[in-house]
């Protein structure tokens, strides 16, 4: 003889409860990917990108307004100052400028934009692990142009 299992049709889990086991789950490993150490490619990407529209801002204010505007490198702090804002340069990133031979107020000189949309050119290349990114600005006419390869 076969002993019957008897099973309680309430037993087992519910849709909702394995949604909340999902939900759990999918936190913890968005958590990971925040909380590990390192800049990644977004994050350099991003930076490119916020450098890029800093350089494009300055630009135009100084055809606005009818006055130079400067960005410059301080690299105690590791960050890219403006006259509109500063970003902040992570650890890992390699940052190498190209661009005037000066001091501005303590910090390297990156690039400075004149009234007449002319800047002093400039090229901006941030590096981290074989990634390369730069931001090109043109002397004659001050364009900015992003290199995302």
């Amino acid at each position: 003889m076969t002993d019957a299992v008897k099973t309680d049709p309430r037993a087992g889990s519910t849709l909702i409860e394995m949604m909340a086991v999902m939900v759990i789950i999918a936190m913890l490993a968005s958590l990971v990917g925040v909380l590990l150490p390192g800049t990644g490619r977004g994050r350099l990407k991003a930076l490119t990108l916020q450098t890029a529209a800093m350089m494009r801002r300055e630009r135009l204010v100084a055809v606005l307004t009818g006055s130079s505007r400067r960005i410059s490198l301080d690299t105690s702090a590791r960050t890219l100052v403006g006259d509109s804002g500063v970003i902040a340069i992570p650890r890992d990133v390699v940052v190498d400028v190209v661009g005037v031979d000066e001091t501005w107020a303590g910090r390297q000189a990156v690039v400075r934009f004149e009234p007449d949309g002319a800047s002093t050119g400039a090229a901006v290349k941030f590096s981290w692990d074989k990634v390369r990114y730069e931001v090109d600005v043109s002397w004659y006419n001050g364009r900015v142009a992003v290199d995302l390869q």
